[in-house]
């Protein structure tokens, strides 16, 4: 074997034994981190500092991904996402690394899958085919002569979407500034207008530089053999020599508290008052160790964990912002710690400072209350001990981000996967008034901070667009008519590169599984159901959550009229975060860190069997086995005593939902827009619209604009209607030897409540507009189209196969690959929700065409049998994801409430295995028919919006 072990340890908090090599010929280190694991999981990460806002360490992660050396098909990443039974597979860029993470239950598919990634990464197809920058990275449009010419490229779209969001404008405001003259200034993502900037030799000449065995850092999860794990390495490995490693340094530019000042872009015509953003950052060293960085996570709990820590606390009774936010925010090598108040107001720039200052110094010198830290490292531990048995992601890539993170600055690969010995050195010194030194020698006395005001400009985005329109007319108009013409060459040459099939040689030569690979059976997700009050159910699912029972109250309020939904969401909100009869907030919340995991309440609406649709108030909770009393305990307290008196608290509240809400718009629109357009057809999705969707922003706008005393007695009526023994059901998740202890705690705690009937009927408004933009300040759209598709389209095998091809094999290669946009999804629900939605995407029209003429791709659709059967493990993959023991228990309970039994889902399976090529043809009448009268939703940008006004029935402003 060409690999030395070099170091072995037991690392208990993720049961594993950690194994370090290094390769003989080139110094390449790599990570075993042996166990049982069969969600397997390879990382590669290599050294990218950037040198120059021109995103080339990000346009190299998209690009080495279409097709190399071995695997020479245009995007043989897609091709894997198609046909691979992969539980993660993505490509990232941070400030000073590039990580490939793989993950696959299924062994075969798994050394498949790091392969491809391998070969990617060192032998990528565009040193030879310049085609590939100008698609990922930019290049100029001109399809014709009289077309205007503009810029394209999917990480040109992607940032200008990312970049267009406050929270990362302050991002790089502050590494631009702290870590001037560093590549830690850069945005590593890339700037749009540096981007267009980036050449083919630049591109060529940095990977060569950077993507070597020598400068790489390789993590492998699970449980594997050596042998082959190092054979696969070693084949890649060894065709190199030893050079030297980057080095990464970085030094904080910033020696005395130095004041900056930018704006962010909002509409035309916006009010301007409080939305300016205030902030101060403090750079805290290089290379924190774990038990640095444990401590900086547990201050951050301690100064900002709620609306009871008293730093936020201080600054939102100031009057100084309407939410605060902050924490510790590694940029790489270095780390700041940042607070910073939202809703706030220029003027209170020097208020926010002195706040943020005695706030800090009064903890310091006062010192910091004993119950406050000891629950702070309670919800800490929680936390890692529910990470332990997350499936939410592979651990395998979460462990090896982790290990990262101190590898990548020394030889340390394991420092940051031992938790608990951390934590605890942490609340060793905890009573030794560790924190309060922290505040002092790292923040107060800390020479190097950032003070910031980031405040609103109208119309910022609107004006960069017309002078980038602007200087490319005048550039166009420069050319010559050779030159023109030479531009439609390349950009007809790229379009036709992008239209044209690969070749089926070039496909077969990438890795499958085989029909045999794929289990037609199901594990069978156990549920007992029992009665608790009346007609309520009591539900227990058996699932192994290592000690922690997770108990949730299922209050039935499907009598309530539909227009209060929206006020029992805010409540919702509310829950946990005001004083009760019998604690103060901050008491409140104490408790809850010290004894529980957390206790949540929300509101959900689902249907049954039968196709009723039913609403639910939910209280959910988390605790240690040991803690029960304590939950239930907690959890009726702020369900029955919750006093809704403290009306600048709830504001802040209410703004603080506010503010959550605009990150959704800033990052996942395209969930929203999808969300709106399909209530538009199903009465599921609108009741679920009207709380959590654009109808319930505007509900929150006007309620942070309006808040009346009359309005929370409102909230408090409500609030009392809910005690009622007939709402109530529950569930529990966790040891079965303790089912029947909380069946009796849940009885025992809401015997005294009164019992009246309810009247059941949820009258839903009728739905009018069908065709609907949202206008944002961004510089990008977000299309969707929905309908409810049951009627048209069961949701059947083929239907789920379908979702596959639609998605990774149509809409990729039109809406992504030749439209530009970042992304694009065909979605389609056992309930019969169905949609299709783009992501950062430069066009409307356009991408509207592409859904449009999805039934005329289908009903011509030419697949071999090859390729039907890559889409079928694709499709498999997606029913097989691993999840954790408290995510089974509730789809164990959603199935049995909807009437989904193991037998539906065993056919559906069969059905998936089965599909041929004639059965994806026939489902094509019904996608033109859906696509035809589909609702259309697109949020964005204003001008793009104006140019297709035509196709709305109404037009809003996202203020």
């Amino acid at each position: 074997m060409s690999f030395k072990k070099i170091e072995s340890r037991d690392l208990p908090d993720i049961q594993s034994v950690g194994h370090v090599y290094v390769h003989d010929k080139t110094g390449a280190k790599v990570l075993w981190l042996k166990n049982k694991d069969r969600n397997r999981a390879f990382t590669i990460a290599f050294k990218t500092l950037p040198v120059s806002d021109n995103g080339i360490t990000h346009i190299i992660e998209h690009s080495v991904l279409n097709g190399s050396k071995k695997y020479p098909s245009k995007e043989p990443f897609v091709e894997l996402i198609k046909g691979s039974m992969n539980t993660f597979l993505n490509a990232m860029t941070f400030a000073d690394k590039t990580i490939y993470p793989v993950a696959s239950t299924n062994e075969k598919d798994f050394f498949n899958l790091m392969d491809v990634y391998l070969d990617a990464v060192f032998h990528p197809n565009f040193y030879h085919d310049p085609q590939i920058l100008k698609q990922e990275g930019w290049h100029y449009h001109l399809p014709s002569a009289e077309d205007d010419l503009t810029y394209k490229g999917v990480v040109y779209s992607e940032m200008k979407g990312a970049l267009g969001a406050p929270e990362q404008q302050i991002y790089n405001l502050v590494s631009n500034r702290l870590y001037a003259g560093s590549a830690y200034a850069y945005i590593s993502g890339g700037d749009p207008k540096s981007i267009v900037g980036l050449s083919q030799e630049e591109f060529v000449a940095y990977h060569k530089k950077h993507y070597h065995p020598s400068n790489s850092l390789t993590i492998v999860y699970g449980d594997l053999e050596e042998e082959a794990i190092f054979k696969e390495l070693s084949e890649y490995f060894d065709e190199f020599e030893a050079r030297d490693a980057e080095t990464l340094t970085c030094h904080c530019a910033v020696d005395q508290v130095t004041t900056v000042k930018d704006s962010y872009s909002i509409s035309e015509g916006e009010d301007l008052a409080e939305k300016t953003y205030l902030g101060q950052s403090f750079h805290i060293g290089e290379n924190l160790g774990m038990e640095e960085l444990m401590a900086f996570n547990v201050l951050e709990e301690i100064l900002l964990g709620s609306n009871q820590a008293p730093l936020k606390k201080a600054l939102l009774q100031a009057g100084i912002g309407g939410d605060v936010y902050g924490g510790v925010t590694p940029y790489g090598l270095p780390s700041a710690f940042s607070v910073v108040a939202k809703y706030a107001e220029a003027e209170q720039l020097v208020d926010f400072t002195q706040v943020v200052e005695n706030s800090l110094k009064n903890l310091a010198e006062e010192g910091i209350d004993k119950e406050a830290v000891e629950a702070a490292l309670n919800k800490i531990t929680f936390q890692l001990k529910e990470l332990a048995i997350s499936e939410s992601e592979p651990r395998g890539v979460i462990y090896a981000m982790n290990a990262l993170d101190s590898w990548l600055y020394s030889d340390e690969a394991m420092e940051h996967l031992e938790f608990s010995k951390y934590l605890d050195k942490v609340r060793e010194k905890a009573a030794k008034g560790y924190f309060e030194e922290l505040i002092q020698t790292r923040l107060l006395k800390n020479p190097h901070q950032l003070v910031f005001c980031l405040s609103p400009e109208a119309g910022k985005n609107d004006e960069k667009e017309r002078a980038l329109a602007e200087r490319l007319a005048h550039y166009k108009a420069s050319l010559t008519e050779e030159e023109v013409k030479a531009l439609v060459d390349e950009t007809q040459a790229l379009l036709k590169r992008q239209e044209t099939p690969d070749d089926p040689e070039d496909l077969a030569k990438i890795p499958t599984l085989d029909r045999e690979d794929l289990d037609p059976e199901l594990e069978e997700l156990p549920l007992e159901v029992d009665s608790l009050y009346g007609d309520q159910s009591y539900y227990f699912a058996e699932q192994f959550t290592s000690g922690i029972d997770y108990v949730s109250l299922r209050l039935d309020v499907t009598d309530l009229p539909y227009e209060s939904l929206q006020d029992l969401t805010f409540l919702s909100s509310l829950l946990g975060e005001l004083a009760t009869s019998h604690y103060e907030a901050d008491q409140l919340q104490q408790a809850m860190d010290l004894k529980t995991g957390g206790i949540s309440a929300f509101v959900k609406p689902y249907s049954t069997a039968d196709g009723k649709i039913k609403v639910d108030f939910r209280v959910a909770g988390k605790a240690l086995a040991n803690f029960g009393d304590d939950l239930i305990k907690l959890m009726k307290e702020i369900l029955l005593y919750t006093q809704l008196t403290d009306k600048n608290l709830i504001k802040n509240l209410a703004q603080a939902s506010l503010s959550e809400f605009e990150g959704r718009l800033n990052y996942s629109a395209n969930a929203l827009a999808l969300q709106r357009a399909i209530s538009r057809k199903d009465r599921l999705e609108q009741v679920n619209e009207w709380i959590s969707g654009i109808s319930y922003y505007q509900y929150l706008q006007n309620l942070v604009d309006h808040l009346t005393e009359d309005k929370l007695n409102e909230l408090q009526e409500l609030l009392t209607r809910l005690a009622n023994k007939e709402r109530f059901g529950a569930s529990y998740i966790g040891d079965k030897e303790r089912a029947k202890l909380w069946k009796e705690r849940l009885l025992k705690a809401f015997e005294g409540l009164k019992a009246e009937k309810l009247v059941h009927g949820l009258n839903l408004p009728a739905i009018k507009e069908q065709k609907e933009a949202f206008v944002c300040s961004q510089d990008v759209n977000y299309v969707a189209i929905g309908h409810q598709a049951s009627d048209l389209l069961p949701y059947s095998g083929s239907a789920c196969v379908l979702m596959n091809i639609a998605s990774f094999a149509y809409l990729w290669n039109r809406v992504r690959v030749q439209g530009g946009a970042y992304g694009a999804n065909y979605s389609h629900s056992y309930q019969g929700e169905w949609g299709m939605s783009s992501y950062r995407d430069p066009n409307i029209s356009r991408t509207l065409e592409a859904y449009e003429a999805l039934a005329d791709y289908l009903e011509h659709l030419e697949l071999d049998d090859k390729e039907v059967l890559k889409a079928i493990i694709g499709t498999m993959s997606g029913l097989d994801r691993p999840l954790s023991g408290s995510t089974k228990g509730a789809l164990a309970i959603q199935r049995y409430i909807s009437g989904v039994s193991q037998k539906d889902l065993l056919r559906l399976r069969k059905e998936v295995l089965n599909t041929r090529i004639e059965d994806l043809r026939a489902l094509a009448p019904a996608i033109r028919q859906l696509s035809t009268d589909a609702a259309l939703a697109v949020v964005g940008n204003k001008a793009k919006i104006e140019e297709v006004k035509d196709q709305f029935e109404a037009i809003y402003e996202l203020n």
